[in-house]
């Protein structure tokens, strides 16, 4: 996630009695769009966080002339949930590890020369970790309401069903709630309408790809294939689509691929984000579009239900899988490809010199290259791989059925794609560096893949970058089996 998004909803105070250092701090924050506060007086400070705390303190203990405790203290007794950034000299860095119990979660040496940079890298760091405690709390919240309102439609069935009459769409809510799964929900919304042709597309976001998942009463040649690509010019092809607006250039593809004069779509919307399209060659009426919102409350349900584990699989920032599923995703393709006889390779990737940009232009500017990477490898990337982030500047493709060889090539085509996009700062070319091996010629099983890779990367990373290696086998490996390549 790109914290500076929400940056205007963090206030920041800062105390210190060196003007120099408290508005060079708040200036820095301000220009980033943080609701920055300088004070040079602690009553000033305290009498302001009566009215409305901060989310953060940053306090220059060198100007200070009350003792660390009794600061904080006085603190948190307007409230406990202010945390605290110290800024002191570096010999006394080591006196502070107690305070992280009082909220302190950075102590950082006041003299070094661009303090201002690194309080922003904190505060940039403390304000994400709370947005992320905010958003699950808001999921919880979310689910909470859905359920509740769930239950309240329930309760208003159970008291129709047992009237004199019960009207149809009663039996239908009663159906969906049936369902073990989305599918099975898109399944039985099928089979409320037999007479309308439908197909899903669901919406993949690490590939910005529409692939079908289902369709009903739909040719199966229309069917075959069908995988759409959002082109890499069009930057609001997602909010034409939320706002009940079909892209040019996918309804083109569309009227081509099933042959007709037009089609109609009712976009499948949950949390506020798109999950798929349901698409029709025919008029959708009132009836089916009535249905489809008794299916999308269902299907919402179903969703908030299951969100919860999904945040324990994704990389916040990149919405790529983090680093623990993608150990997983290893193991589960490493038991595929021993069954089918087929290899897997993986791909570690880099970028040159990210920690230097970091300490020469701040920590905004290397997420800045990050990100534009990252869109570099999901326009790059096939249907059937897995894009991940396993360190801060360590990025996997974990690529199905396919040879050392063939992950050469896509390596250099991803290499390539950075290069070609340009990607300026501070008047550096960004590169980046990837190290390449192969399940079984190369490596014997899960963890050696991957260790394997990451010692190529490594290795070719220190060479100066931009290149790519493909690791070497150790002298007593066996294969599994032979890889023609």
């Amino acid at each position: 996630m790109n914290i500076r998004e929400f940056s205007s909803q963090f206030k920041i105070s800062i105390f210190s009695q060196n003007a120099d250092v408290g508005s060079q701090i708040k200036f820095q924050l301000a220009h980033v769009g943080y609701d920055c506060h300088f004070f040079a007086d602690l009553d000033h400070l305290l009498q302001a966080n009566k009215s409305e705390p901060s989310h953060i303190i940053v306090c220059d203990l060198e100007t200070s002339i009350l003792p660390v405790h009794e600061l904080i203290q006085k603190c948190l007794d307007i409230s406990t949930e202010i945390k605290f950034i110290l800024l002191t000299r570096s010999e006394k860095i080591n006196q502070f590890s107690e305070y992280k119990k009082y909220n302190t979660d950075f102590v950082l040496s006041i003299s070094e020369p661009c303090i201002s940079d690194q309080v922003l890298w904190a505060v940039d760091n403390v304000c994400e970790n709370i947005y992320r405690i905010y958003q699950n709390e808001q999921i919880y919240e979310e689910l909470d309401q859905i359920t509740k309102k769930y239950e309240k439609l329930q309760l208003t069935l159970n008291e129709e069903r047992s009237s004199s009459t019960v009207r149809p769409y009663q039996t239908r809510i009663s159906q969906y709630r049936t369902a073990t799964s989305k599918e099975n929900i898109l399944d039985i919304f099928y089979q409320q309408s037999p007479m309308q042709s439908w197909v899903y597309l669901k919406y993949v976001l690490t590939i910005q790809t529409f692939l079908c998942v289902s369709y009903h009463s739909m040719p199966d040649d229309w069917i075959e294939g069908i995988s759409f690509k959002i082109p890499n010019k069009e930057k609001d092809f997602i909010t034409q689509l939320c706002m009940g607006q079909m892209p040019q250039s996918f309804e083109t593809y569309l009227l081509q691929k099933f042959n007709v004069s037009r089609i109609k779509f009712l976009p499948m919307i949950v949390g506020g984000k798109i999950e798929g399209l349901l698409i029709s060659t025919q008029e959708i009426s009132a009836e089916v579009a009535e249905d489809f919102s008794l299916m999308s409350l269902v299907y919402e349900l179903n969703f908030a239900e299951n969100k919860t584990p999904q945040i324990e699989i994704e990389d916040n920032f990149t919405g790529f899988y983090n680093r623990g599923y993608y150990l997983k995703i290893l193991d589960r393709e490493i038991d595929q490809a021993k069954r089918i006889l087929q290899p897997l390779s993986v791909i570690k990737l880099s970028i040159d010199k990210l920690a230097e940009l970091e300490i020469s232009q701040g920590r905004r500017v290397a997420d800045e290259v990050l990100r534009e990477v990252a869109d570099q490898l999901k326009f790059s990337s096939r249907i059937s791989d897995y894009i991940c982030r396993t360190d801060t500047n360590e990025f996997a493709l974990v690529l199905v059925n396919c040879s050392r060889k063939g992950a050469a090539i896509r390596a250099e085509r991803v290499r390539m794609g950075v290069n070609q996009a340009k990607i300026h700062r501070s008047g550096l070319d960004i590169s980046i560096s990837q190290g390449i091996c192969e399940y079984p010629s190369l490596s014997h099983d899960a963890i050696s893949l991957d260790e394997s890779a990451t010692k190529a990367l490594k290795f070719i990373a220190n060479k100066g970058g931009d290149k790519i290696c493909i690791s070497k086998a150790s002298q007593n490996h066996t294969p599994d089996f032979v890889v023609e390549n």
